[in-house]
Formats: structure tokens, C-alpha cells, sequence
């Protein structure tokens, strides 16, 4: 299924970014593995992560590009655990992406008007991206949710609950 996901993507994306409309979209589809500065290196240059699948146990992908600031569209109606903890539509765009699989041109349109103005309002070798876009404030409140979790809040959070626990009876 994903090899079928990702061939499909690559059919719709340019080889060379060039469009008939003259606007380029450089693209890259990445389909294994990458160590932590491969890592850090894509997503310090990335725009939009697209996370297609309907269902995830967890989805790291979007986790991970939103400590680098860069906002996920997920499969609206899917189940994506790191969706969950972002907060869909509020640290990751929920599109429906089944249209991409029908050929249908509407997703891509979609994804095309969310990212022009970003692209645009974007220095993208800059660490410090602004928030002049929606999809910029939904890259802030990802970053602050994928950053904001750590051993210390795992750790105040189990005690919170164990204390409601114990306050109930």
C-alpha cells in the first residue's frame, strides 16, 4: 500500500519542479530510512510534511517535523496517534487525501494554495520561521506540542493522574 501511495504521489509532482502554470514546487519523497542529521537536514528545509496513511499507531513522521517547526497534513478521518497529541487542525492540517488516489486534482490544489503564501512569507534557510500564514501558526503549535513532552512532563502528568485518582475516593 505505501509503495502504491508513494508512486502515486510521484506521478503527480514534476520531476524537475517546473509547472505548466511557471511556478516551481521542488519536491522530495523520501522512502527509507534517515539518521538523526539526514534527519535535521530535510526538515530544516522542508515546508509540508504529508503523513497519507489513514491509519498510525503513532506516526513519528509528524512528531519529528514539527520539533523543526514544519507543519504535517494528515488523512482527515484516519487515526494517527501523533494527530492526537498535536491537535488536529491546530498542529497538523486533516485533509482529505483520498482524492490524490483517484487522481482527483482538488487535494493537490488545496495543498498548492496552503503553501504559496508560506513559501512566499518564508525564508527557508532561516531557523525562525514567522507565523504570517495559518500554516505557520499551525507549525508554532506543533513545535511548542512536540516539544513541550519530555520526561519531566511524562512524569508530572502520571503524578497528576495518580493524584486525581487518589483525590476521587
Amino acid at each position: 500500500y505505501a509503495d502504491e501511495v508513494i508512486q502515486s504521489f510521484k506521478s503527480v509532482c514534476s520531476t524537475t519542479g517546473d509547472y505548466d502554470d511557471g511556478s516551481y514546487w521542488p519536491f522530495i519523497v523520501i522512502d527509507h530510512h534517515l539518521g538523526p542529521k539526514e534527519l535535521a537536514a530535510i526538515f530544516s528545509h522542508t515546508v509540508l510534511n504529508v503523513h497519507p496513511c489513514l491509519y498510525d499507531a503513532y506516526g513519528m513522521t509528524l512528531v519529528e517535523s514539527a520539533a523543526f517547526g514544519v507543519p504535517s497534513v494528515v488523512n482527515c478521518g484516519g487515526k494517527v496517534g501523533a494527530a492526537a497529541l498535536l491537535g488536529e487542525n491546530e498542529g497538523c492540517v486533516a485533509l482529505d487525501l483520498s482524492g490524490m488516489e483517484k487522481g482527483e486534482i482538488t487535494t493537490a490544489e488545496t495543498l498548492k494554495e496552503m503553501l504559496l503564501p508560506r513559501i512566499r512569507h518564508t525564508d527557508i534557510d532561516s531557523p525562525e520561521r514567522s507565523c504570517s500564514t495559518h500554516l505557520d501558526q499551525i507549525a508554532k503549535n506543533a513545535r511548542h506540542q512536540a516539544l513541550g513532552w519530555d520526561e519531566l512532563s511524562c512524569c508530572r502528568g502520571l503524578m497528576e493522574k495518580l493524584n486525581s485518582l487518589n483525590n476521587a475516593d
